[in-house]
């Protein structure tokens, strides 16, 4: 019993310690930083052009250009280090076909292991939304069930603060379920606002859909597709 209980608790340790295949986090050297501002404000660029058009168009984020902006954007953009747990280091984001893999290096309390969350974009109805389909520390899953219950707890302890964690004010132990995806785009161009209609996941890019909306008045029906 004692061998079978050494030998469950070495393959756990192994597990936890196991780094992914598609762990690997960009490098940017000083020297490269200019290149990823500038394809950061090629893609900036981009996404006006297509809002400026005042009609539907797609929009596709390429995975490597995204991973190297989380490298080097504490350099590039300070303020955004706040985005990111100061517990996760070598954020990278996996883009597969049709989910979405948030992965860091945890170096908190515990032992460092990769953490990774798989997310799933979806369309309920006329609203958008994304579902944890499942977090690993390793090659160990992390039941949902647990996830949650710590969530609750966190939610929990800031009982007394103000600020809500997410945008709508929604529950983050609810939100493992489904967490709507705000759909008004915060850009307003002379044409008019866009709302985001569909987000999707295929290996190497995260594409969207943005239609104008509908101004009041305008005689117009539904954007066109």
């Amino acid at each position: 019993m004692a061998i079978l209980t050494v030998l469950a608790l070495s393959i756990g340790w192994i597990a936890l310690r196991f780094i992914p295949g598609w762990y690997r986090p960009a490098y940017v050297p000083y020297e490269d930083e200019q290149e990823v501002r500038d394809r950061l404000g090629a893609a900036f660029t981009a996404l006006s052009h297509g809002m400026a058009q005042g009609r539907s168009f797609d929009f596709a984020v390429r995975q490597d250009d995204l991973n190297a902006w989380l490298v080097a954007r504490d350099r590039i953009w300070p303020a955004s280090k706040r985005w990111i747990p100061k517990q996760i280091m070598d954020p990278m984001i996996v883009f597969e076909n049709g989910d979405i893999v948030l992965a860091g290096t945890w170096c908190g309390p515990g032992p460092r292991t990769i953490v990774s969350v798989r997310l799933r974009p979806e369309r309920v109805e006329d609203r958008l939304r994304v579902r944890v389909e499942g977090v690993r520390c390793g090659a160990l899953p992390v039941p949902l069930a647990l996830i949650r219950r710590g969530l609750v707890r966190f939610e929990q302890s800031r009982a007394d603060t103000d600020e809500p964690l997410l945008s709508d004010g929604a529950s983050l132990a609810d939100a493992a379920d489904g967490a709507p995806i705000p759909r008004d785009i915060p850009w307003t161009q002379p044409r008019g606002k866009f709302l985001l209609e569909a987000v999707s996941a295929v290996p190497g890019e995260l594409r969207v859909r943005l239609d104008p909306l509908k101004r009041q008045g305008d005689g117009r029906g539904k954007p066109g597709r």
